[in-house]
């Protein structure tokens, strides 16, 4: 099992392990490689793993928070909606 809190990127890695639909997860310790049935598969398992690893750096705000600090009530139900910190890897390449 990886800790995703410890986890700092999650990105392709066919051309590192050269098979298809690979992926790899790291940390400051260590590099795990994955590997998916398929494309679709792979770019899942790397879009959850990447959310999941922001959501575990506390770097994120819940929309709904920053909304009930600016009192902005558009009767909108946005719980559960996350934006990203500017200064986050996984948002800014």
């Amino acid at each position: 099992m990886i800790d995703l809190s410890t986890a700092t990127t999650v990105k392709s890695a066919d051309i590192k392990s050269q098979k298809k639909n690979s992926f790899e997860i790291s940390t400051n310790e260590m590099t795990f490689l994955m590997f998916a049935d398929d494309e679709k598969s792979k770019d899942d398992w790397i879009g959850n793993v990447g959310r999941a690893i922001v959501r575990a750096s506390g770097t994120y705000l819940q929309k709904n928070e920053v909304e009930d600090e600016n009192n902005d009530d558009d009767g909108d139900d946005d719980e559960g909606v996350f934006e990203n910190s500017e200064n986050h890897p996984y948002f800014n390449d």
